[in-house]
């Protein structure tokens, strides 16, 4: 993929319930320079015949039928990408995706799809997701990151009606959180101790770009200008706001497969500052859960409440200040 004069195309990296569709709408109104590709490698990773997730032991047995993409592979998702790229060469790729849908569920090195052994070597380094090192090195990575609190309990309502009905799923599995994959893929591009995200203005690959979706909730534009600078987007207020029936159709045709979990972001015109979400007492945030959910409920977004912490606050740790921009 050539980066030209606009620079490297774009991959957003995150977990689940990460508030990503929302930063995802914000920049579909700049489809007039971006090429837009929604979680692109989940296709191959849930329905294709590589069989890289377990979910299909789960889903009900036409559902991956019904998906039209059970021949997907994540070499024909790649193929169209590039193939996109080209068509649309005035334009700069954007990606949006998860971090499980790189990274095989027993983040071993040595998994890799079928469809893409061919550019894999013998001699290869070490490369634990399952893209190819070139194509990795052709990307400027951002992350975006959320509180597992907040997260997890949003992940768990698209498993219960009236959701539910939509997702067609009904199985919280802990391999599909995604904090430990972003740790991973984060740790493997940046290894230098040396990677607190940059405060300069402009493009540095050697540097981390990663959001915090707490600072995004917080004040929307002044993260998405900050961003912006760094990748080299053009920023304008106007990107906040998305009310006419063109950006609706786009943004629904292209969540659609995932129907049930973009509710929230598809319902949406506009990304203005939330209020603070309130601090709570591990004792407190029980309590809503069990209040919300029930007893088991409760105890199962704890356990994976908690296993997810450690990463999240690792990452956090090399989030991207916007206080500190200007």
């Amino acid at each position: 993929m050539d980066a030209s004069n606009m620079g490297k195309p774009i991959f957003v990296v995150t977990h689940s319930r990460s508030c990503s569709t929302a930063f995802e709408r914000v920049f579909i109104t700049r489809r007039d320079i971006l090429s837009i590709h929604h979680e692109p490698f989940g296709d191959p990773f849930y329905y294709g015949p590589e069989k890289i997730s377990p979910a299909s032991q789960r889903w009900p047995s036409d559902k991956i039928t019904r998906s039209g993409k059970s021949h997907y592979t994540y070499d024909l998702v790649l193929q169209n990408i590039l193939n996109d790229a080209e068509i649309e060469s005035h334009k700069r790729l954007f990606i949006k995706d998860i971090s499980y849908h790189i990274i095989p569920p027993t983040h071993s090195p040595n998994v890799k799809p079928p469809s893409l052994q061919r550019h894999f070597g013998p001699n290869d380094p070490p490369n634990p997701t399952l893209l190819p090192t070139p194509i990795l090195a052709s990307f400027r990575f951002v992350f975006l990151i959320r509180d597992p609190s907040a997260a997890v309990p949003s992940l768990h309502r698209c498993f219960l009606p009236p959701l539910s009905a939509k997702t067609e799923d009904y199985y919280l599995d802990p391999a599909e959180f995604g904090y430990r994959e972003l740790r991973i893929l984060f740790d493997y591009l940046y290894p230098s101790d040396d990677k607190r995200s940059t405060s300069e203005v402009g493009e540095s690959d050697d540097k981390p770009l990663l959001i915090d979706a707490e600072d995004l909730l917080a004040n929307p534009s002044l993260t998405i200008s900050t961003l912006c600078n760094h990748v080299r987007i053009p920023f304008s207020p106007t990107m906040l706001e998305w009310p006419g029936e063109e950006d609706h159709d786009f943004a629904f045709a292209l969540f659609e497969k995932y129907a049930g979990y973009h509710e929230d972001a598809l319902n949406s015109t506009y990304l203005r500052p939330a209020a603070p979400r309130p601090r709570r007492s591990k004792e407190g945030e029980d309590a809503e859960w069990k209040e919300n959910y029930g007893d088991e409920a409760a105890k199962h977004i704890r356990t994976a409440v908690d296993a997810c912490r450690n990463d999240y606050e690792y990452l956090r740790g090399f989030r991207l200040k916007i206080s500190d921009q200007y």
